[in-house]
């Protein structure tokens, strides 16, 4: 059902304006009637979103930390200062001047990180600082992040070529006139042609390509010479980058680096579990000054700017609420009915159980106000159709007890996960009495066991898959039959009854069919209401033709019901074919389930331990797959069936917009 609505229209003087919205924010029942706020119209408007942005970034960003990582060895596996390489004997003495391992704190390396004083996640005594801290911390967290990924890439590299200090080396290599040189090259390549001819040392080899140095004299020209050494050798194997920095410090720093994300990162953690609900305070209360500074922003004015006009909507259930709330108040007030062409806002109201499935018709489209709410008659179907398309008493009762097994154990669901709960239960029950039509339990047929009462059972309800075809089909007729019952009641109570006649008499025409179709002996009466509904569908299908001009009204009528006989065969008849998916996803189902049951047992070993492993893993994960992929076209395939067969039936143009109070 649709909420009914009475307009309200405010006069308020604009020094009183301020307070006046205050109070009706406070009682938070009227839907405002604005404009638009276009860019730039109010700053005070523009300050709140950004602000806003600002918090539920920032709850996003706490809700979705990365996990911790786990600290590595500073020392991985890399050519050790012991083997001979040249790279080692040039490693610069324990002197002073060399880098100290203890206190390595390159030019690079981020200032957030080596600044002690960094944020921490303390007491927030001010909203704002949350949100500040919030952000400092996550910035030193994304700069940490980034320079443990390039650290990580340089020691990568510098891996190959070992321990030693790149100063020191060209300081001793410049001393002499020569130029240390860093190669690599396929490992055969190095074997057969490098190794031998030139005056190379290797390094380090790893996943077939060969590390190695040359040392040559100091060039006086950029330009290598094609016949020189050097330029044969650039043929053979590619130059590498000099090593800029000692692989030792890198890894001190990457350490520290690791040791700072993970502190950073538990501080995060401690900031989102004590500051979350400090957060989502603070942007209620953000979005409640948005409001107040839209409505502000966008309300109209009259003689000259000293009254403010503010319209607007409220549930007729809430009048008397309004009124003595501010019978008081120096404000003027109206409370008046709708009139034809307001936009009126829709709240729809219908009790527990049918309120779990206004998700869906708020997921197609909100009625119009005044058009009929489908909600409650689209809910029966869906739910028999769910079971009818999971098609499996197994299923069905895994996912009841499941949910209750949820509703048991998990007391603290919000009110959302409630609802979602109890709509799977319904669901889920439906699947359970649905697949004993067939007898499918997990790909198993119950009416074969040879149990009595399963047997008694199986001989009153089950269906062979050309009974479940008709049923789909017949299911499909009723639905069909139903959406246009429903649009001639919305027609009527719309438009007026003499606009439902056109519909009325298609659907007498439909049945009378079926009926002679179907019932031959009643054929001769059937036809009469067949006659009877062709000339209400020919001449009643535009009655306000009739007004204008009699005559051409009636063969404007016939044409249009020519058309209208054409879209009704047509869309008839597939629109009955579509309601065969019920029968052909429930029997997809099935077969896929007994084929992991013989799976399960076709593939298990003979083997008195692993046989009955092998034969568990597979019915589990076997049927696991087959139920999320059972319950995912069990919940889009109804719904598909509601939006596009029933929805266009029932003549549902929808478009509403939501009733959104304003309050805090």
């Amino acid at each position: 059902m649709i909420e009914k609505m009475k307009k309200l229209t405010f006069l308020v003087y604009h020094r009183e304006y301020d307070e006046f919205l205050h109070r009706l924010q406070e009682l938070g029942v009227m839907h405002v009637e604005g404009g638009a706020l276009e860019e730039g119209q109010s700053d005070t408007v523009s300050a709140d979103m950004a602000e806003l942005r600002r918090v539920d970034n920032l709850l996003q960003q706490l809700q979705n930390l990365p996990a911790a990582k786990e600290s590595t060895p500073a020392t991985p596996a890399f050519p050790s200062a012991a083997a001979a390489t040249p790279a080692s004997s040039f490693a610069a003495p324990a002197t002073p001047a060399s880098p100290s391992a203890a206190a390595a704190t390159p030019a690079s390396f981020p200032a957030a990180v080596a600044t002690p004083a960094s944020p921490t996640a303390g007491e927030c005594l001010v909203p704002g600082d949350c949100v500040a801290k919030g952000e400092s911390l996550l910035a030193l967290l994304a700069d940490l992040s980034a320079r443990e990924k390039e650290l990580t890439e340089q020691v990568e590299a510098l891996t190959p070529w070992g321990e030693f200090d790149p100063a020191y080396v060209r300081e001793q290599m410049s001393a002499a006139g020569c130029e240390m040189h860093f190669f690599k090259a396929a490992t055969k390549v190095f074997n057969k042609e490098i190794a031998p001819n030139f005056p190379v040392e290797a390094v380090s080899e790893k996943k077939g390509t060969t590390f190695f140095v040359a040392i040559m004299r100091r060039a006086e020209t950029s330009t290598v010479p094609e016949g020189s050494p050097e330029g044969r050798l650039s043929q053979l194997a590619t130059e590498a980058t000099p090593p800029a920095a000692q692989l030792s410090t890198l890894r001190i720093e990457q350490e520290q680096t690791r040791v700072q994300y993970a502190e950073t990162l538990s501080q995060l953690r401690t900031f989102s579990d004590t500051q979350t609900a400090a957060l989502q305070d603070l942007r209620s209360s953000l979005a409640s000054r948005l409001d107040f500074d839209t409505v502000r922003a966008t309300t109209e004015t009259a003689a000259e700017d000293s009254l403010m006009v503010l319209r607007g909507w409220i549930p007729a259930k809430r009048e008397a609420e309004v009124q003595n709330a501010f019978a008081d108040s120096g404000a003027w007030f109206e409370v008046s009915n709708p009139q034809p062409g307001d936009d009126i806002p829709v709240c729809l109201r219908n009790n527990r159980f049918f309120k779990l499935f206004e998700m869906f018709t708020e997921l197609y489209m909100l009625p119009k106000y005044n058009e009929l709410d489908l909600t409650p008659y689209l809910a029966p179907f869906y739910i028999l159709f769910f079971g009818l398309c999971l098609g499996d008493s197994g299923y069905g009762l895994f996912i009841t007890l499941g949910v209750l097994a949820v509703k048991f154990f998990k007391k603290d669901l919000s009110q959302s996960m409630k609802a979602a709960m109890n709509l799977l239960l319904i669901l889920g029950i439906s699947a359970f009495f649905c697949g004993l039509l067939s007898g499918a339990f997990f790909g198993f047929n119950l009416y074969t066991l040879g149990v009595p009462f399963l047997d008694n059972l199986g001989n009153a309800v089950s269906l062979d898959n050309s009974q479940m075809f008709n049923l789909s089909l017949i299911l499909g007729f009723i639905q069909i039959i139903f959406g246009m019952c429903l649009k001639a009641y919305n027609r009527t109570i719309q438009l007026g009854f003499a606009y439902s006649l056109s519909t009325i008499g298609w659907m007498m025409v439909i049945i009378s069919l079926a009926v002679t179709l179907l019932m031959p002996a009643y054929s001769a009466t059937a036809k009469w209401f067949t006659y009877a509904g062709l000339a209400l569908a020919f001449l009643m299908n535009s009655p306000e033709r009739y007004q204008k001009n009699p005559a051409t009204g009636l063969l404007i009528n016939v044409g249009s019901g020519l058309w209208d006989a054409y879209n009704t065969a047509t869309g008839m008849l597939g629109d009955m074919l579509s309601y065969v998916r019920l029968f052909a996803l429930g029997l997809s189902g099935g077969i896929l389930a007994t084929v992991f049951d013989s799976l399960a047992t076709g593939l298990a070993p003979d083997h008195v331990v692993l046989g009955p492993i092998v034969m568990i893993l597979i019915f589990v994960f076997g049927h696991a797959l087959n139920m999320f992929m059972n319950v995912l076209g069990a919940f889009v395939h109804p719904m598909r069936l509601t939006f596009v067969e029933f929805f266009k039936n029932a003549g549902y143009e929808g478009g509403g917009s939501a009733y959104r109070p304003f309050g805090k």
